[in-house]
């Protein structure tokens, strides 16, 4: 099929080199270890190659995006992530529209991490899937239509920490318990909150009582919001001034996917807060 498509007029002149892994995953079943090998693939053939198409399950497409994102940083080439709705044979399938549009976007002048579905490109690290059905199954609520600039020469490879323990988490009411119960079991490396509104979580002494314990013991905490749209503002309401008093990071406008990924990757990176703080506060600025 894909011979097929490079045979088409506006396609000619593509030489296009076709890399499968072994075992066929379904995307419902990747880890933070897929998130590295797949990185570590394009560093290892960066000067190979003008740019680069990941064809990937849509179920955690955005967090394969975001994690990309963060590892190829300043990439100065078009990385270009995409998949379907429904198998290339099917009847009237999304895959040969989607992988079309992969291959406009890898001869394009962008260069960066980006995710080509049902007409749209979008930067990788404000995707999130918001349909389990439709064509137009991915979105960027939050992002501005702004791409991040990239300066010629500065890209820079850096692999994230499969290993790392990261808790990512949604908060819904009667949670506060046992949430807080399995907070203080372990420690963790850092963990992402899905929180209400604009980053507001429950009076619940136990929990507030755990993620002080976490700080404590040296975890990291980013607050996300629940909401598709809209930015976290820690601290605005009297909810979210404990996470402003604990010194949570917040997410501002960026989503749980890529505010995980970005911990697997900074904490691979960097160890003491304050650099990670600046870090973050460069992050949150691009959406």
């Amino acid at each position: 099929m894909i011979t097929d498509l490079l045979a088409q007029e506006y396609n000619l002149g593509i030489a296009l080199t076709l890399r499968e892994y072994p075992k066929a995953l379904d995307s419902s079943s990747m880890q933070p270890s897929d998130w590295l090998r797949i990185a570590q693939d394009i560093d290892a053939a960066y000067h190979q190659f003008d740019g680069f198409i990941i064809l990937h399950g849509t179920d955690t497409l955005a967090w394969t995006a975001a994690a990309l994102h963060w590892q190829l940083s300043q990439i100065d080439k078009p990385v270009v992530i995409t998949g379907s709705q429904r198998p290339w044979l099917e009847l009237g399938s999304d895959a040969p529209a989607n992988f079309q549009l992969a291959l406009d976007a890898v001869q394009s002048q962008r260069h960066a991490v980006m995710v080509a579905f049902n007409g749209l490109l979008l930067p990788g690290y404000a995707v999130k899937k918001l349909d389990a059905d439709a064509d137009a199954a991915f979105a960027a609520p939050n992002w501005q239509g702004e791409w991040s600039s990239v300066t010629p020469g500065e890209y820079l490879f850096s692999p994230l920490n499969p290993s790392l323990n990261i808790l990512s988490i949604k908060l819904y009411p009667g949670c506060e318990a046992w949430l807080a119960s399995s907070i203080n079991s372990q420690v963790f490396a850092a963990i992402a909150i899905e929180t209400y509104g604009s980053g507001n979580i429950p009076e619940h002494f136990l929990f507030k009582s755990a993620l002080k314990n976490a700080v404590q013991a040296g975890s990291l905490i980013i607050n996300c919001s629940q909401c598709i749209r809209g930015q976290v503002r820690q601290g605005h309401y009297a909810a979210g001034s404990f996470l402003q008093e604990i010194n949570a990071l917040a997410a501002a406008r960026l989503t749980i996917e890529a505010a995980t990924t970005w911990l697997y990757t900074a904490l691979a990176q960097k160890t003491d807060h304050d650099s990670l703080r600046k870090a973050w506060q460069t992050a949150t600025h691009m959406v």
